[in-house]
């Protein structure tokens, strides 16, 4: 008896805190990648903290850097193509048939609250970002290509 009210314990302590974790990107199938990969070897994946999400007008901010995504990118090319649909697509490289690079505007979940999903498929690997925030699609693009030395 004292297994299970321990083990009902654990169970409620773990629900609790899945809400936490899953309230970004809920009912995105890209959310399974940063499980899935999150915490692999030659993986980097990002949060940024509380004080720099203000600072840029965001609420969360995700990204995930895989080196070798050969293994991966077939499923984060299937996540993304889920996840984009109904999305307002920003802008979108394709070459040979095959995703390279797309930043894409996801339908609002509240006001006041733009989300996004870009990709890059590149020489250091692929990169998945999702970004939730007051910030406008033409603000992400300045933030995306804004000098480095300033």
């Amino acid at each position: 008896m004292n297994k299970r009210i321990r083990f009902l314990l654990i169970m409620l302590i773990v629900m609790g805190c899945f809400p936490i974790v899953c309230r970004a990107q809920s009912g995105l199938r890209i959310a399974s990648i940063f499980e899935k990969y999150g915490k692999q070897r030659g993986v980097t994946m990002v949060e940024l903290s509380t004080e720099m999400l203000e600072t840029y007008g965001m609420e969360l901010y995700k990204s995930i850097t895989i080196k070798d995504p050969n293994k991966a990118l077939p499923e984060i090319r299937h996540c993304l193509e889920a996840d984009k649909k109904g999305a307002k697509k920003i802008k979108e490289i394709i070459e040979g048939g095959q995703l390279l690079s797309g930043y894409y505007q996801l339908p609002s979940k509240k006001e006041d609250l733009n989300r996004f999903i870009l990709f890059k498929l590149g020489k250091k690997g692929a990169t998945l970002v999702y970004i939730e925030g007051e910030l406008e699609s033409d603000d992400l693009i300045t933030l995306l290509f804004m000098r480095k030395d300033l």
